[in-house]
């Protein structure tokens, strides 16, 4: 077979060129859906706006206080056309036992990750903790960037037997999570990887 001069060197280009096409094309798309997947996330989503703060708050447990009941959460606020994605633990008790927990512990059957609570004052507040009672019991949240909580959000939606456990410096609480839960997690972690894809803008 006989080519002409430069017919191979051409072919090559040719081809490292379609491939860099293609790669652009993909990440193309690739931004494209993960633009319209958080746009169709967030529209379910109950939304309540602070017209002080020029904020939109996206809560998956609606609108009002957070429910009575311990249980993993995330919420998504959108400021001057940023998106900024919270995780939110509770642990909500009818007594009057305290647990003070400083420290979570995401386990599962398979594995275990922990989250230390920094700058948290005797359990009570700081680093994001805070306290409160209410008619009917207490409070004790954690308020935090997902990001935080994102391996041990990970940990738990990949495991069996997923279990929170809050730990303070003489009592500890366990919860373990139902399968709600560990779909709501899963639809948490599945809008944050889609917001970093588009530098957590809401909108081009």
């Amino acid at each position: 077979c006989v080519y002409a001069h430069g017919t191979r060197d051409d072919d090559k280009k040719g081809a490292t060129q379609g491939k860099a096409k293609n790669a652009t094309d993909n990440k193309a798309n690739s931004v494209q859906d993960a633009r319209n997947n958080k746009i169709e996330v967030l529209g379910k989503m109950p939304e309540d706006t602070d017209t002080v703060e020029k904020t939109t708050w996206y809560k998956p447990w609606g609108s009002g206080s957070i429910p009575a009941a311990t249980k993993p959460y995330w919420y998504v606020g959108y400021k001057e056309s940023k998106l900024n994605m919270r995780a939110y633990l509770v642990h909500f008790s009818g007594g009057w036992d305290w647990v003070f927990w400083e420290k979570i512990i995401f386990s599962t059957a398979e594995k275990n990750w922990e989250y230390k609570i920094p700058s948290v004052f005797a359990g009570q507040s700081g680093g994001g903790k805070s306290t409160q009672i209410v008619m009917g019991g207490k409070y004790e949240t954690l308020d935090t960037d997902f990001a935080n909580l994102k391996e041990g959000y990970t940990v738990l939606v990949n495991g069996t037997n997923p279990i929170i456990r809050f730990e303070g410096d003489k009592h500890k609480f366990d919860y373990k999570l139902t399968s709600t839960d560990i779909d709501h997690l899963k639809t948490g972690l599945f809008l944050y990887d889609e917001m970093e894809k588009v530098k957590f803008k809401l909108k081009d």
